[in-house]
């Protein structure tokens, strides 16, 4: 089946050009753009109001979903990032998008310091897949865990305190067969006073994971938040380091995640930083026989103040490198990386149309 790019059409756009689809539809899978609650000129709706955004953002994405043939049982997985620090409005937030989308759907909640447009309160992010129903359950030493299947891939959303991560990661991947050669992709928040306590919990049960993939996230409470997504098969996995970039290409049946981030360690500024990985990136790419035209959903996080411009600097970079109908993207604004002086890590979810 053809790849098939959803354009952003009438519904809503950002206040500037970009090369990117709304949605990208390939086969048994579908990624979305950041979908936040913009008008046609990238004004804000309901500026201050996450009920009312929601309410917006659920609306769009049904269109959206309509106009790529699919629909809400269609949903596997949805990420509210939200920058409202109200546990209780993002609870709320949460279930009003479990009834939207059935309660077998994985939402995650993805808590962020701000945005840079002013009165946008969420961005959510979809991905459609065939999935098995989410199953839950307690952990020892606290905390909680979901874990959902999808063709390829096993995604674990685990939070706990962080003197008990190990033993819990310990205890999922023996539950559910996985091994940490299988590690895709991972990432984390915590609270900013135990950010510094979680490697060493994690590292010796999963080594892939890398600490300059934390972030301090904005949550009344102590405990820690992982988003892991492991392949069901063999996983083959690259690493190398290029100009102050850390790089790490996994691939699984027909994906490959491949995650660049700066190493910090010196003060270069946060364009500067999104263009070095950009290019290290482009490297990756074509060492392995892939391009940015294999690349179906972009995710970067960045560091920043919380303006417009700062926004659209970053972005104006990471544009040249696609042409339109590109993937979808998000855009994620965070406080810093846990690697000192490093602003910006990119993620890219790939489906090669060839090799």
């Amino acid at each position: 089946m053809q790849r098939q790019f959803v354009p952003f059409g009438q519904r809503w756009s950002i206040r500037m050009p970009v090369p990117y689809s709304a949605l990208v539809v390939d086969g048994d899978r579908a990624w979305s753009s950041g979908q936040l609650a913009l008008d046609p000129v990238g004004a804000v709706r309901a500026p201050g109001d996450l009920a009312a955004q929601a309410r917006i953002i659920a609306d769009n994405i049904a269109a959206l979903l309509a106009e790529g043939g699919l629909n809400a049982a269609a949903v596997s997985r949805l990420v509210l990032y939200s920058a409202a620090h109200d546990p209780a409005a993002q609870a709320k937030a949460e279930t009003f998008f479990a009834r939207r989308f059935g309660p077998d759907t994985l939402i995650e909640t993805v808590p962020v310091p701000h945005f840079y447009y002013d009165g946008v309160l969420l961005e959510v992010d979809v991905f459609c897949a065939r999935a098995q129903p989410v199953e839950g359950e307690a952990l020892p030493g606290g905390g909680s865990a979901r874990v959902m299947r999808e063709d390829e891939l096993v995604l674990v959303n685990l939070t706990a305190p962080p003197a008990s991560l190990g033993q819990a990661i310990g205890g999922l991947l023996n539950r559910h067969a996985l091994s940490p050669d299988q590690l895709l992709s991972g990432w984390g928040i915590a609270p900013e006073p135990m950010l510094s306590a979680v490697p060493g919990q994690v590292a010796p049960r999963l080594p892939g994971f890398f600490a300059g993939a934390l972030m301090p996230c904005y949550q009344i409470g102590d405990q820690v938040h992982l988003y892991l997504t492991f392949g069901t098969g063999e996983v083959e996995i690259a690493e190398r380091r290029g100009e102050r970039v850390r790089l790490h290409l996994a691939r699984a049946g027909t994906l490959a995640v491949l995650d660049g981030r700066y190493l910090g360690g010196r003060e270069v500024g946060l364009d500067a930083q999104t263009e070095a990985v950009m290019a290290e990136l482009g490297k990756v790419l074509a060492e392995h026989g892939m391009s940015f035209t294999d690349v179906v959903k972009s995710t970067t996080f960045y560091a920043g103040g919380n303006t417009a411009e700062e926004l659209h600097g970053n972005l104006a970079i990471r544009n040249r490198y696609y042409s339109a109908p590109g993937p979808a993207s998000t855009g994620v604004p965070i406080a810093r990386m846990a690697d000192p002086g490093a602003k910006v890590r990119i993620e890219l979810v790939l489906r090669p149309t060839s090799g």
